[in-house]
């Protein structure tokens, strides 16, 4: 999925919002902003993936300020809200009529952790009584057939805090199917808040999947441009799920495989691109979104 124009000002905002987080004075807010400015006029934007674009700015940034993770320690502090409040959510999990939906439906709605979105979040919005039925694409009963066949499945992980969620989406799986392999996809380096292996080791997602590295400094995953032994996990696995709008940005357009996507439409221009309504959620296959035609 190409950039639109309204993807620009949305990255430069990140860019500000990371200047924010970082603390420093206005004046050198104005300097990060002006490089960033500078950068963004000199690439050209219709041709760039939305996540590939950002890594640009986000570099330009980091090259600034010397502050390769800005996001190090709130990754961190939400994957301990998560695993804080476990308990309350497996008992969600466990007590409903299929913990293994439950559980891909709480790793869903986990997608909302994000730094990168158009509007911030509210982590209280998980605690709250959700509703299955508001999911726009639910693909699961496929998936779950499909699962009884596999072999392997492939996570391609998004946010910290929602990789508790995917912990305990991949605990049901092994559940119900403990000789399934499964693997876990992580970015090789910081993108905003997205998981890396620290991250996922520290949150212990390696007791249920092995923990593979995309190769990704960017909050998307582009298979040609991958790390071989994830490339051939990703083509080799049964099943491919992928998590978050930035990795459905990069992957949509792949089709050396299916893939089920898991994600919250963020944006207008994704929104638009998908046929789905902003705020959407999606549990499905790429067959299954609407015909724009």
């Amino acid at each position: 999925m190409l950039m639109k124009a309204e993807c620009v000002t949305c990255i430069l905002n990140q860019v500000v919002r990371i200047t924010d987080h970082l603390g420093v004075g206005e004046v050198e807010k104005d300097t990060i902003f002006k490089l960033a400015l500078d950068l963004s006029s000199k690439l050209d934007y219709t041709s760039y993936l939305p996540p590939l674009y950002s890594e640009k700015l986000y570099d330009s940034v980091s090259d600034y300020t010397g502050v390769r993770d800005p996001y190090k320690q709130i990754r961190r502090e939400q994957n301990d809200l998560i695993i804080n409040n476990r308990s309350f959510f497996m008992k969600k999990i466990v007590d409903s009529s299929d913990p293994l939906f439950m559980s891909l439906y709480y790793s869903l709605l986990g997608n909302i952790i994000d730094y990168g979105g158009v509007e911030l979040f509210s982590v209280d919005n998980l605690f709250e009584t959700n509703d299955p039925e508001m999911i726009a694409i639910n693909d699961y009963k496929q998936l779950y057939e499909n699962l009884k066949l596999a072999d392997s499945l492939l996570v391609i992980a998004d946010n910290a805090g929602e990789a508790v969620f995917d912990m305990m989406f991949l605990e049901q799986v092994k559940r119900i199917k403990p000789e399934i392999e499964l693997f876990y996809g992580v970015k090789s380096g910081p993108a905003i808040n997205d998981v890396l292996k620290d991250d996922a080791l520290y949150i212990g997602i390696n007791k249920y999947a092995k923990i593979i590295e995309t190769g990704a400094t960017y909050a998307g995953t582009v298979v040609s441009e991958s790390q071989p032994e994830f490339k051939k996990i990703f083509l080799g696995s049964d099943i491919v799920i992928s998590k978050g709008q930035g990795n459905f940005e990069t992957l949509e357009s792949e089709r050396s495989r299916d893939i089920f996507f898991v994600f919250k439409v963020k944006c207008r221009v994704v929104s638009k691109f998908s046929g789905l309504g902003q705020g959407s959620l999606v549990m499905g296959y790429r067959n299954s979104f609407p015909d724009k035609e």
